[in-house]
């Protein structure tokens, strides 16, 4: 019996051995906790002054009775912080009557806020692979497309998917401004020296025909004042720009420009080329300078924008206020 008894108490005391073993290992583990998940993290804060009427109305939100001409826009898009895919959206906004001499609208314009969800899919009226941002893509009535002409720049579509046709002062482009500062609004000057003499308006250029008239308000970036000619001055806002291309009435190539400003103008041969950082197949007009120096360059998306790139043809990227995109003012479609 002995042999047994102490068979039965090795066993036994290897047993007590390793339940304490396993007490002292959970004492000394404690279980990890689950992460905390993530909320959403700013994919881009987009702002813009686009135009408002009866036939372009930028939100379908707007009543059709209601008087708009202008719209301000602070579009924030938010993503997953670990996918980067698309979340939601949030929309603060303002329209109504401009206030004349400001940038604001008349009593502050009628508020809209919104928020929902957003998505990113393909295809406009001009281009099936085009990249298209969209917010309550569920609901067909509310839905409201943008073009994403780059990271930083996005422009409305209408409900057909073709980009809003803006008038002389305004563009239907929003631009990024969770990465760059806002625009410095200056006080005018307590006197403004008279402009000087508008230069005539040339004639059209023998053998040539209007292939295009552009209009837009531009920053006043120093690309934009060697362009234009125009006299720098403390606090530009913004230049006034029309811009008419031409070409031969017989072949339909490309010939001259004519930039025709407040009190400047500028004559040169352009030319269309293919190709930019990132898109080979991107269509780019090119105007050369009267010193034949590096030519300023503009990306056609469709036949109605320009949008101005920098000399390292880069688009530029405007502000709260103004966009660098020129509009398509002698035969604008909606």
């Amino acid at each position: 019996m002995k042999p047994c008894f102490h068979v039965f108490l090795s066993a036994f005391a290897l047993l007590m051995i390793a339940a304490c073993a396993n007490v002292n290992s959970q004492i000394a583990t404690p279980s990890t906790p689950s992460p905390v998940p993530l909320g959403p993290e700013i994919h881009g804060v987009f702002e813009g002054i686009t135009p408002c009427s009866s036939l372009t109305r930028p939100l379908p939100q707007i009543p059709a009775d209601s008087d708009c001409e202008q719209m301000i826009w602070n579009l924030v898009l938010y993503q997953d912080p670990q996918t980067g895919t698309p979340t939601i959206y949030s929309l603060k906004s303002a329209y109504g009557i401009p206030q004349q001499n400001t940038n604001g609208l008349v009593g502050g314009g009628t508020a809209i806020a919104m928020e929902g969800k957003w998505t990113i899919t393909t295809g406009t009226k001009s281009d099936p692979e085009a990249i298209v941002y969209q917010i309550n893509p569920d609901d067909p009535q509310w839905t409201v497309s943008f073009l994403k002409v780059s990271d930083e720049l996005l422009h409305v579509l209408n409900s057909d998917k073709a980009l809003l046709v803006v008038n002389g002062a305004w563009s239907y482009t929003l631009n990024r401004m969770d990465d760059q500062s806002p625009a410095q609004v200056n006080e005018p000057p307590a006197s403004v020296p008279d402009p000087p003499t508008r230069p005539p308006l040339p004639p059209v250029p023998e053998g040539s025909s209007v292939f295009g008239v552009f209009d837009g308000r531009t920053p006043c970036h120093e690309l934009v004042i060697e362009f234009t000619k125009i006299t720098p001055f403390p606090g530009c806002m913004k230049i006034k720009w029309r811009l008419t291309l031409y070409q031969d009435s017989a072949t339909g190539a490309p010939s001259t420009y004519l930039y025709y400003g407040t009190s400047t103008l500028r004559e040169g041969p352009w030319r269309i080329v293919r190709g930019m950082a990132g898109d080979s197949d991107a269509v780019v007009y090119q105007l050369q300078l009267d010193n034949a120096g590096q030519p300023v360059s503009f990306l056609s998306v469709d036949e109605n924008h320009l949008f101005l790139m920098d000399r390292a043809m880069h688009l530029l990227v405007g502000n709260e206020l103004f966009s660098y995109t020129l509009s398509r003012t002698d035969q604008v479609t909606q």
